[in-house]
């Protein structure tokens, strides 16, 4: 039988998750070493400890995992974590520390501890206590064998809010009409609707929305990963490229976990529907374009930095040159080369305002021929040089 402590000692070299060893509940060792205030609050540990499984994990209320393995044929027991999908917030450590009782002179040290732990999602943290109950017990799980130590209790606390609140909304009169105004923002940004939008912006302030989370922070910033999910689907059937609509979704989604109040997310949430209305609206998918034209517009979008032919783009979609050309001149009305050039300037407009490259540097990334026919070009498209353009913005 392996050494449980040197193994955990190895173990959290390896992944700097906090390990602790308890036998018949009583904390034997912990890594890395730290104060009494970060140990795991009882009432997760005792999530843990009242399961007969093998392999648990509890969620808890700061939204973070504690997974525990239980050593055959003793009383002890490993637990890990917490671990979270997310760095943690300055409001989720605050949250955090009433929850762990830290006084206001230890929160810089209790913050930094929270700090060092890497982010992991959920489906890794399940796979890891998989391994580590494999290589202490020599037993195999699957991922049904793994339990959420509160699944029952959870699934009662539900039904007992949802029949409290039903009732209340029913007795009181409260219609929820967040349905009607999801769809009609979503046709919106479908369409690239802008008008539309900021007409619709003032009637939403009167819309009911539901509590989604402890506190108002939590609760916009889970609005705003909801809402910015539906706006990217939105955004990929009004013919947004779906690289681009993901890119979008994962940048929105990193930014609003580092703001600390709820007017940051509700302005950040307005720049996400303007963003994905407006480069609906630059989109030139027409609503009856085919599967073929969707592929032809979506890899040129998606190929800027090659010197992509319009040959090339022929045998992609499996179209001969001549019959291709003919078919994106009809339906989007300019060749397909101008098409090409046009998307390669786009991003020449984002670089220019938004990263540090040269002039150069931008002109070969986007595969022009020289730097004076990329110059030439944007001032062909835009009426300016490229140079102007950036000190413009």
């Amino acid at each position: 039988m392996i050494d449980i402590k040197i193994f955990c000692e190895y173990l959290y070299s390896s992944s700097y998750i906090p390990i602790y060893l308890y036998d018949n509940k009583e904390l034997t060792a912990c890594y890395p070493t730290q104060e009494k205030d970060t140990f795991p609050p009882f009432p997760y540990l005792s999530n843990l400890w009242e399961t007969e499984r093998q392999v648990s994990y509890t969620l808890t209320q700061f939204y973070s995992y504690y997974g525990c393995i239980k050593i055959e044929n003793s009383n002890s027991c490993i637990v890990i974590g917490p671990i979270n999908d997310f760095p943690y917030s300055t409001e989720s450590l605050l949250a955090m520390g009433k929850e762990f009782s830290i006084a206001k002179s230890e929160f810089d040290r209790f913050s930094e501890f929270f700090h060092k732990i890497p982010t992991q999602n959920l489906d890794t943290f399940i796979n890891n206590l998989l391994f580590i109950n494999y290589t202490v017990n020599r037993t195999k799980l699957t991922r049904n064998d793994v339990e959420h130590s509160r699944d029952n209790q959870l699934d009662k606390s539900i039904d007992k809010k949802y029949t409290e609140k039903s009732y209340e909304e029913k007795e009181e009169g409260l219609l929820n009409n967040s349905y009607e105004i999801e769809r009609e923002l979503i046709r919106f940004i479908e369409t690239g609707n802008l008008d539309g939008l900021k007409r619709f912006s003032t009637r939403a302030r009167n819309s009911k929305v539901g509590t989604i989370a402890h506190n108002n922070l939590r609760q916009w910033k889970n609005m705003f990963i909801v809402a910015v999910t539906l706006y990217s689907r939105a955004a990929m059937k009004g013919g947004l490229t779906p690289s681009i609509a993901y890119q979008l979704s994962n940048i929105y989604m990193q930014q609003v976990e580092r703001l600390t109040n709820i007017e940051a997310v509700q302005s950040l949430l307005a720049q996400v529907q303007f963003d994905y209305t407006n480069r609906v609206s630059n989109s030139i998918v027409p609503a009856t374009a085919d599967n073929a034209l969707r592929q032809v517009i979506q890899y040129v979008r998606e190929n800027t930095n090659k010197n992509i032919t319009v040959a090339e783009i022929a045998d992609y979609v499996g179209f001969s040159r001549p019959s291709l050309s003919r078919k994106v001149k009809k339906e989007l009305g300019f060749e397909l080369s101008a098409f090409i050039r046009k998307c390669k300037l786009e991003e020449a407009k984002d670089l220019l305002a938004f990263s540090e490259k040269s002039i150069s540097e931008i002109s070969n990334y986007l595969c022009f021929s020289s730097q004076s026919h990329f110059q030439k070009s944007f001032k062909d498209q835009y009426g300016i040089t490229p140079q102007t353009y950036r000190k413009s913005v």
